[in-house]
């Protein structure tokens, strides 16, 4: 799969004007592993975190402990919905996020661009085409509604699934968020027959990244706005230090 190298905020916009429309969904990762899942993913000898059972364990654990936090009213409705809920409160499920906003796919991919030290590292954002994944595993292009056809057996099927829901969650409708559900035994994303098909990869060297969480954050963006919770206020304080001393850096080095 080829692979394309930006380099700052401007050539990934142009990178955006040339990708087809088709591949409308994108993921940003501080660091290049696998399209795969937490629950699905694989430790350093090449062997599942999680069983199958263990991963379904989680979900029935969620279900029974979370209930008295669950806003009055709200009602999730088959085994999805309840994956897609315990998803974003970090228990390992067999969704990978993605989202419709390419600006937040690229906050993510960078977001530790004041932490990181490596700079031989790289982050990534992937361009997914959702209507070929479909057409493969569902024989339908359309995004499932897994609010509305609550009876869809997608175990079986043989490809991932792409799946929306209705946004009963603050951080999926911030995120203007979608999910790829897995099969239990399904392969990454990147290493599908079909990955040249449905997938196109952005990496952006670490070197690179702070001068485009600056252009970022001068644009706007906030990690308030990709998490809307107490918490992302700090973050967002020590992301203000951090652009304006790195800001401070380059006219110093203008001198």
């Amino acid at each position: 799969m080829d692979e394309i190298i930006i380099h700052s905020l401007q050539e990934y916009i142009n990178v955006l004007e040339k990708i087809p429309l088709d591949f409308c969904l994108s993921r940003g990762q501080s660091l290049d592993k696998k399209l795969l899942p937490t629950a699905l993913r694989f430790d350093e000898d090449n062997k599942r975190l999680y069983s199958k059972s263990k991963v379904n364990c989680f979900l029935e654990d969620y279900k029974i402990n979370s209930a008295i936090y669950m806003p009055q009213g709200q009602e999730l409705k088959n085994e999805y919905e309840w994956m897609v809920h315990a998803q974003h409160f970090g228990v390992p499920t067999q969704l990978l996020d993605f989202t419709y906003s390419h600006i937040i796919s690229l906050m993510f991919a960078v977001e530790k661009a004041f932490s990181e030290n490596d700079m031989d590292k790289k982050a990534v954002v992937w361009f997914l085409n959702p209507k070929k994944l479909n057409e493969y595993s569902m024989n339908r292009t359309e995004i499932i509604n897994i609010s509305i056809f609550t009876n869809e057996r997608m175990e079986d099927k043989e490809y991932p699934v792409v799946i929306s829901c209705t946004k009963k969650n603050n951080r999926i409708s911030a995120q203007n968020g979608v999910f790829v559900y897995f099969q239990h035994g399904a392969e990454a994303l990147d290493e599908l027959d079909i990955k040249n098909e449905i997938l196109k990869k952005v990496v952006i060297p670490y070197k690179d990244s702070k001068k485009i969480m600056k252009n970022l954050y001068l644009l706007g963006m906030r990690f308030s706005s990709l998490y809307p919770e107490l918490s992302s206020v700090s973050k967002d304080i020590i992301l203000k230090n951090d652009v304006i001393e790195y800001m401070k850096e380059g006219e110093s080095e203008d001198e």
